[in-house]
Formats: C-alpha cells, sequence, structure tokens
C-alpha cells in the first residue's frame, strides 16, 4: 500500500485502495506525477457523481415511479 497524507484515516484507505488499483490495472508503479494527475481526475469525477447523485434524490423526492407493464 502508498503512503497517503491525510488526516482521515477512512479517507486515506480509499485513496491508497484507488492508487493500487490503477497500478494493478497497468501492471506497474505509477509515477507520482502520474498518480497525481490520476487522482485529480477521479476527484473531480466523484465530484460530479456526487452532485448528480444529489440532484437525483432531490428531484424524486414525493414523486413515485411505477414502471409501465405490458398487457397481457
Amino acid at each position: 500500500m502508498h503512503p497517503v497524507r491525510d488526516s482521515d484515516p477512512g479517507q486515506a484507505g480509499l485513496e491508497a485502495a484507488a492508487h493500487n488499483a490503477l497500478e494493478l490495472r497497468i501492471d506497474r508503479a505509477l509515477t507520482d506525477a502520474e498518480w497525481a494527475a490520476a487522482r485529480a481526475r477521479l476527484l473531480e469525477f466523484v465530484g460530479m457523481l456526487r452532485a448528480w447523485d444529489r440532484k437525483t434524490t432531490t428531484s424524486q423526492r414525493g414523486n413515485v415511479e411505477v414502471l409501465c407493464q405490458r398487457e397481457p
């Protein structure tokens, strides 16, 4: 595992896991510069997902959707 400088051990563990997963995927060690770039892109993507989730959750409150079923 790679050391992560972060005050939150939960966040540090997640970051280390992401770092290791990327290295396993590309089958080599990432340089510090490569990890910094990948980390920035991952954080940007996570931010997009969180914003999307907040928007989706907010818009669906009180709105029950029923899937259409085919008639026999």
